[in-house]
C-alpha cells in the first residue's frame, strides 16, 4: 500500500547506502517493522521519500529529499548499532524523485513487504498482476536489488 507522502516536486538529492543487519535472525522481521514504522512517521515531516530493500541480512536503502536532511538521516543510520558495514553507494544531486508515492517502500521476500522482491524480478514481471511500481521506481529498485545481493555498485 502506498504512503500518501507529502514530499513536493522538483529535483532532489538521492543517497543510496548498503549495510548488513546486526540483528539475530529471529528478530529481523520485528526489527525491520520497527524501523519502517519510525521512518513512515518521520519521513513525511522531513520531506523524504525512498525505499528499503531487505534480503537475508543485507539492506540497501534509497533516500530522496533535501541534501542536508538526507545526509543527516544517513548519518543517524550509519551510527545505528543494528547496521554494520555501512557503505555509501551513491549520491546524486538534482534528480527527480523515483519514489513519489512512498515515504518508505518496503521491498523484500517477506509476507509484510509493500513490494515483493522475488515475484517482481525473478523471471520477469508477472503481467497477470497489477503493476505495483512505476518505471522510475523499477529502475532504482532494480539497482538496489543487485546491490543487496552483492553486485558491485
Amino acid at each position: 500500500m502506498a504512503d500518501d507522502s507529502s514530499a513536493g516536486g522538483g529535483p532532489v538529492f538521492r543517497l543510496v547506502y548498503r549495510s548488513r543487519l546486526d540483528i539475530p535472525a529471529d528478530d529481523v522481521e520485528a526489527e525491520v517493522a520497527t524501523i519502517l514504522a519510525a521512518a513512515r512517521r518521520k519521513n513525511p515531516q522531513l520531506g523524504i521519500t525512498g525505499a528499503l530493500v531487505v534480503w537475508e541480512d543485507g539492506v540497501v536503502q534509497t533516500l530522496e529529499g533535501e541534501e542536508g536532511v538526507v545526509r543527516g538521516v544517513y548519518d543517524t543510520i550509519s551510527r545505528d548499532p543494528r547496521h554494520e558495514q555501512v557503505e555509501l553507494v551513491e549520491t546524486t544531486p538534482g534528480v527527480e524523485r523515483a519514489f513519489t508515492r512512498w515515504s518508505i517502500a518496503h521491498i523484500s521476500d517477506g509476507a509484510d513487504a509493500d513490494l515483493p522482491l522475488s515475484k517482481q524480478w525473478e523471471g520477469g514481471i508477472d503481467v497477470s498482476r497489477p503493476r505495483l511500481t512505476t518505471p522510475e521506481e523499477d529502475a532504482v529498485v532494480s539497482a538496489m536489488r543487485d546491490r543487496v545481493r552483492g553486485a558491485p555498485a
